[in-house]
């Protein structure tokens, strides 16, 4: 086929422009045609090459803490409170008014020692006509126990006559005893508090008439949580310091309450005070307890990884690192005791913890001697 027969060629041309036309765009052509094939054909030189490996990873530098058994007395803190030996609100028992008051503010006194009287002049009117009727009946007990054995009287009426005077006599002993509980005396030895009556003042059963306490000896009474009830005993020493004094005291444990509390999950401890150098009831006291000394084992507190799965540690081993699952028992700001997971002679990783991964290549790094300044690992 001619260029003249060749379909929308370009209008405007003469014959050697229409040729060079053609030839330039089969030119074209075949150079794009190269550049593809040069592309998609591969390399025989490169082809014979095997795939590289991946560069192997390298172990990461970290420092370790050997876990070793020793011995340790656990400190437990908490709060307590001071509490008189005995306390009493001393009060009346029947109601009637004050005729007397024996007791001043802040009085020592001794069990026993009348501190109020009450007004007692009816009941003893009713002692007085008591008294006349029961000796009355005794002397008709008597003259009727003489004549029964005449047949004067019959058994019957004696026996009637022995039952007015043993009425007779309850009755009188039952007024005795109303008559003793006007007089309000001390339960036991100790300081009388401040008085809220006065003389004149009329009272009813349960009315406060002062507080009664012994403070010769103090009872401290602090809470401790339940995983250390079992390692106190009465007889420990309790050290306990209060605000505005700044010497430390001591009380002897003496009593463990015998429940948990459900909502604190901790137990009541009692110690006593012997000596209690002028503290005061109801002063709050910050207690300090030693427990009794036992072998353990303790990491750094740098260490622990808590998870929602537990609590974890990484250690060493035969150049890898391995995620060991440990439950933890007494906590201080640098370490914490290790009650299950580990055993003595574990390698405990301490630094490089955010990069570290279970089964990571680790290096140990040789220990710093003690004039050398500490060094922060990487990552923690």
């Amino acid at each position: 086929m001619s260029l003249e027969e060749i379909p929308n060629k370009p209008k405007g041309l003469d014959d050697r422009s229409r040729r060079l036309f053609f030839v330039s765009l089969g030119l074209a052509a075949t150079v794009a045609v190269a550049i593809v094939a040069s592309m998609g054909a591969p390399d025989p030189a490169k082809a014979s090459d095997p795939p590289k490996a991946p560069p192997a990873p390298q172990p990461l530098p970290v420092q370790v803490h050997t876990v070793a058994i020793e011995p340790f007395a656990p400190t437990v803190s908490g709060t307590g409170e001071l509490l008189p030996n005995e306390v009493v609100e001393v009060s009346a028992e029947l109601a009637r008014k004050i005729v007397a008051i024996h007791i001043e503010d802040g009085q020592v006194v001794q069990e026993g020692d009348l501190l109020f009287e009450l007004d007692r002049k009816d009941l003893e009117a009713q002692q007085n006509r008591l008294r006349v009727q029961s000796r009355f009946a005794r002397a008709s007990y008597s003259r009727f126990d003489s004549l029964v054995t005449s047949g004067s009287v019959s058994k019957e009426e004696r026996d009637l006559s022995r039952l007015r005077l043993d009425d007779a006599q309850a009755q009188l002993g039952e007024l005795e005893v109303q008559l003793e509980r006007t007089r309000v005396t001390a339960p036991f030895a100790g300081t009388f508090g401040l008085r809220p009556m006065s003389l004149g003042a009329w009272v009813s059963p349960g009315t406060p008439l002062g507080r009664l306490s012994d403070v010769s000896t103090l009872k401290l009474d602090f809470q401790l949580p339940e995983r250390y009830a079992q390692l106190v005993t009465p007889g420990t020493t309790v050290r306990f310091k209060v605000d505005g004094r700044p010497d430390a005291f001591e009380a002897a444990v003496t009593v463990i309450d015998s429940a948990i509390d459900r909502a604190s999950r901790s137990v009541v401890v009692r110690a006593l005070v012997a000596e209690p150098r002028g503290l005061l009831p109801g002063t709050f006291a910050s207690v300090e307890l030693v427990l009794s000394s036992r072998e353990t084992l303790f990491i750094p507190s740098i260490a622990v990884i808590p998870s929602p799965t537990g609590t974890h540690v990484f250690v060493e081993e035969d150049g890898k690192s391995k995620k060991v699952k440990v439950e933890l028992g007494h906590r201080e700001p640098a370490r914490v005791e290790v009650v299950k997971g580990l055993a003595p002679g574990a390698k405990v990783i301490t630094t490089n913890l955010l990069r570290i991964r279970d089964g990571s290549p680790v290096r140990i790094l040789t220990p710093l001697s003690p004039a050398a300044s500490p060094t922060k690992g990487d990552g923690t």
